[in-house]
């Protein structure tokens, strides 16, 4: 495929659920080194992982992208309850998101037919640190740190996530740089499988941390 920008942004979802080939993990890589909008929808689309993890295994059941017909007559039967607007945006929100959902389905019958392996063999090769909790703090878990042509991709791997949420994850670099790799909210298990990313090379990044709504550190992972 091509690099432009509308052709990779469509690629955005799969790439962060590791759903594209060889060729177009080059070109998003490529287009995501110059294009900072981009890597911020990869941030955006960080926990979507996550809830696909919540899904029960087994076979997937056929779902279908709603169609405009589809949509609108959902629209029309939401009006004369005078939904406010934002309710409508939401509503709005849910198709799309369904829609990705069931495209990413759409692969699991292919990707399941072959034996499951243990996730060690199958996760990218990478760096991994473990979450050092801060005081009076019960988080703990991994970060796998994968170079990337634009920078670092960072999977973190959470357990004791305390309170509502939202959660942040930064990068720091070894020059004092910090960037926001990830947000995500709140699990009903104080769990988290969550991928992010940052425009630092993998060679300059000094930590990972992980910190509250309230910018209250609760972990840490140094590397060497």
């Amino acid at each position: 495929m091509t690099g432009g920008h509308e052709a990779v942004r469509r690629l955005l979802g799969a790439y962060v659920l590791g759903g594209i080939d060889d060729d177009d993990q080059a070109t998003v890589d490529a287009h995501l080194s110059t294009c900072a909008e981009c890597r911020a929808e990869v941030g955006r689309l960080a926990a979507v992982p996550e809830l696909l993890q919540r899904l029960p295994p087994g076979p997937a059941a056929p779902l279908e992208p709603p169609s405009r017909a589809g949509l609108d007559a959902l629209l029309r039967r939401a009006r004369p309850r005078r939904l406010p607007v934002v309710a409508l945006t939401a509503l709005a929100t849910a198709c799309v998101v369904l829609a990705l959902v069931a495209a990413v389905l759409s692969l699991r019958p292919v990707r399941q037919a072959q034996p499951q392996a243990q996730p060690s063999a199958t996760a990218p090769a990478g760096t991994v640190v473990q979450i050092v909790a801060a005081e009076g703090s019960g988080l703990s878990g991994r970060a796998t740190l994968v170079p990337r042509q634009w920078g670092v991709s960072v999977s973190l791997e959470l357990a004791g996530l305390p309170g509502e949420g939202p959660y942040v994850m930064r990068v720091l670099g070894r020059g004092g740089q910090a960037e926001q790799a990830a947000c995500w909210g709140r699990t009903t298990t104080a769990q988290a499988r969550v991928t992010g990313a940052s425009s630092i090379q993998l060679s300059n990044v000094d930590s990972i941390t992980v910190s509250d709504h309230d910018g209250s550190l609760l972990g840490s992972a140094r590397l060497a």
